[in-house]
């Protein structure tokens, strides 16, 4: 026997087994291209956040009862109880938004410098279907508080989702279980949210991570234009793009450390901003869900702003041709990018279709979320200022209706009556209520109708006495409360 027999070969026990140098090689030794920016940190930074999300989502479900009747006194008990409770649930709320803000600006970035062209088409594509993944943990995520916001909104969700055609009434009743919002629903949306997505994203990660690893970042777009070909179906293009990415890999620097040391600086400050945002205004959490509350306002979550105040742009027939066929261009498009612009042109000075509909759509896209975060924040503050519960806002809505042509709140409505502007500071809503049932029982000389019943109910009155009850003064000028009510006397008895 040789005496070398059963020793193991170079690299030890792992190295044989595993091939750790290889891997090793073509993770950090690989070369990249020069000229490369901090902009390219993007990808990295996303798929920190999502392990951040993965970690603290993980913990946060071994505390969350998810069932209607338990949901929302679990996401307290964490909040008030566990420690660091609210802070991981801040982390994981802000991280939901950080995701998405960075897979869009990453996608810009991709767009921008034409990263989508030959040979990384199906990276592209990978990269559309990641951020509709991002955009179903969003809404899946947003049910669960289950909360007055979070009920409501995804109500509005899983309408819109049922007026596509053909399949919206079953996709309504796949996502709701059923015909009505309830334990089915919470459980389909965690179930979603925390088994079917994250396996999702983890196949389509790898294998995006896959194709970056083995076709390499790409090279700027000065270097893959110079001496090439008109298009990129061009049979001499494979040649030319082969010939540019290497020498400009040649010229460029190693994977690490030159390069991941920006990504870990980025990945360190994304992380601190998240602990940031998180201890400073942790995670929204209204009442608990009332599913008879239909006075209640939903607004969904800010990146589904723009598309939720587009569709208020249309008519109510045109709304659901909107609802599906706006989502369904905007994906086809997407996904048909890389295979119908074929021009060599990468720089995105050089593209003027594609600087237009960058400009277009990004433009559009922060008006209407201006517009919806206008209409936001006049829905939820009357002219005082004060926040507006769910009936107080439903008695500003019958104000308006019932009271505003003859009342004047804060400069606007009509002069028949007294202004009310400030009316919450000198009248208890008791007395409000009793007054706009009968004015007559409290002046006798009074003009005013009697809004009793039937002309209003009293839980309409009581909802009309709330709101006016929150009108402290104008805005910015807050009166201090000096109630001065005078009940009429009870008739005597007979």
């Amino acid at each position: 026997m040789s005496g070398v027999e059963g020793t193991e070969p170079r690299g030890g026990w792992l190295e044989q087994r595993l091939g750790l140098r290889a891997l090793r090689t073509a993770l950090f030794d690989r070369p990249v291209p020069s000229g490369l920016t901090w902009w390219h940190t993007l990808g990295s930074a996303t798929l920190t956040v999502f392990l951040v999300q993965v970690v603290t989502g993980t913990v946060l479900a071994t505390f969350y009862a998810p069932s209607p009747d338990h949901a929302y006194e679990s996401i307290r008990f964490l909040e008030q109880q566990v420690v660091a409770g609210r802070l991981l649930r801040g982390v994981h709320n802000w991280g939901a938004s950080a995701m998405v803000v960075l897979v869009m600006l990453h996608m810009v970035r991709v767009f921008s410098m034409g990263a989508y062209k030959y040979p990384r088409e199906a990276n592209w594509v990978l990269g559309v279907g990641l951020f509709g993944l991002v955009l179903a943990f969003g809404f899946t995520g947003y049910l669960l508080p289950w909360d007055q916001r979070a009920y409501w909104a995804t109500q509005v969700g899983t309408s819109i989702a049922g007026t596509a055609p053909f399949i919206g009434g079953a996709l309504a009743t796949v996502l709701k279980g059923g015909s009505q919002l309830g334990a089915a629903t919470l459980t389909r949306f965690y179930a979603l949210h925390v088994l079917w997505l994250p396996a999702a994203v983890v196949v389509m990660v790898a294998l995006h991570l896959t194709m970056v690893i083995r076709q390499g970042i790409a090279a700027p777009a000065r270097v893959l234009e110079e001496g090439a070909p008109g298009r990129t179906d061009d049979p001499t293009y494979p040649a030319h793009h082969a010939a540019a990415e290497g020498a400009s890999k040649r010229e460029g620097v190693r994977f690490w450390p030159d390069v991941i040391a920006k990504d870990v600086i980025v990945a360190t400050l994304t992380i601190a901003l998240l602990l940031v945002l998180a201890m400073a205004f942790g995670a929204p959490l209204e009442a608990p869900a009332d599913p008879t509350d239909s006075s209640y306002v939903p607004t969904p979550e800010w990146y589904f702003l723009p598309f939720y105040q587009l569709l208020k742009l249309f008519p109510g027939s045109m709304e659901a041709t909107i609802a599906v066929g706006v989502p369904a261009l905007l994906v086809l498009a997407l996904v048909g990018l890389p295979f119908f612009d074929r021009n060599s042109k990468r720089h995105l000075s050089g593209r003027p279709v594609a600087l237009t509909s960058l400009a277009l759509l990004l433009g559009g896209s922060g008006l209407l979320l201006g517009a919806a975060v206008r209409e936001m924040q006049s829905s939820a503050e009357p002219v005082s200022g004060r926040m507006l519960g769910s009936a107080e806002r439903a008695g500003r809505a019958l104000f308006e209706r019932q009271c505003a042509s003859c009342h004047v709140v804060d400069g606007n409505g009509g002069d028949e009556g007294p202004e009310l502007t400030d009316i919450g500071a000198r009248r208890s809503t008791a007395w409000l209520h009793s007054f706009i049932e009968n004015p007559l029982n409290f002046r006798p000389e009074s003009k005013m109708p009697a809004f009793g019943a039937p002309t209003l109910s009293h839980p309409e009155i009581e909802e009309i006495a709330r709101y006016l009850s929150a009108l402290r003064g104008p805005p910015g000028r807050e009166l201090e409360l000096n109630i001065a009510d005078t009940f009429p006397e009870p008739p005597p008895p007979r």
